[in-house]
């Protein structure tokens, strides 16, 4: 039995959809949803979140539970589609096991080699990052409770929301506001958000020198308004990756999978043979 919870749809050759930080498999529906008549696609909860739960692990900890879950789906290759911090996790995968990749998509994904910023330098310090996340998701998931506000997500994201709707219900888009403010609220949470922002500073930096050994057909996806992951990072993997396409997306931002889920299908649909 495999380690991670995913949620496994359609069928056809395999696409494995690998969420943020923090976040679950319930943010890659809008794009699952596209890919599920010609794809067997695979959204797990990586480790420290969602129904997978224990603890959060490393960029390679992460690579290492996805391909146990492509042994047990008795997958031997698939597309790796990276979003935001577990973009390093697809390149781990690719540096160490590339005969199971058929493709790997980059989606406003972290950089190895890049430099970190200030707050996430801060963040990844033990004890103060913990604290500081533990207040900060608190205080972030207590704005989403404010009743304007969370119409104004539900506006922004063009459907309307059932406020008492769980995350495994949502037939579209990303976790309704009350699925975030209750995800946020949990100790696990932030627990696994702080381990993660460690790997950043720790572990990220010993990827950078396998990027150019990279040679999995690559896609690197970046909004051209990121201001979580800047677009220099995703144009300077572009160009460290042997033979990556670069697909900027004019004044988007970071949530891609939210926003422009038709646009990250169809990379992946190019991508992957079928």
């Amino acid at each position: 039995m495999s380690e991670l919870f995913a949620d496994t749809s359609g069928s056809g050759p395999t696409v494995v959809l690998l969420h943020g930080q923090p976040g679950g498999r319930a943010d890659w529906k809008p794009v699952a949803r596209l890919l599920e008549p010609d794809f067997m696609v695979v959204a797990p909860d990586r480790p420290g979140y969602g129904d997978t739960g224990g603890r959060a692990r490393g960029f390679r900890g992460n690579a290492a539970a996805v391909v146990s879950l492509l042994d047990h789906l008795g997958a031997d290759r698939a597309t790796v589609v990276g979003y935001s911090w577990a973009g390093g996790v697809a390149i781990a995968l690719a540096q160490t096991v590339p005969e199971r990749l058929n493709g790997l998509v980059l989606v406003s994904s972290v950089g190895p080699g890049e430099p970190l910023s200030r707050l996430d330098r801060l963040l990844a310090v033990p004890p103060i990052g913990m604290s500081v996340t533990a207040a900060g998701l608190f205080l972030a998931s207590g704005a989403l409770s404010i009743p304007p506000l969370r119409r104004a997500i539900r506006r922004l994201h063009g459907r309307a929301v059932p406020s008492a709707a769980g995350v495994g219900d949502q037939a579209d888009g990303p976790p309704a506001p009350d699925d975030v403010v209750s995800l946020w609220r949990s100790n696990r949470v932030w627990q696994s958000f702080a381990t993660e922002q460690r790997c950043l500073l720790d572990e990220l930096p010993s990827l950078a020198p396998g990027l150019s050994t990279i040679r999995v057909p690559t896609v690197v996806m970046v909004g051209g308004a990121d201001r979580t992951v800047p677009p220099a990072t995703g144009r300077h993997l572009a160009k460290g990756i042997a033979g990556a396409r670069l697909i900027e997306l004019a004044g988007a931002g970071h949530l891609l999978p939210h926003q422009h889920p038709g646009a990250v299908a169809a990379a992946i649909r190019d991508l992957t043979p079928h």
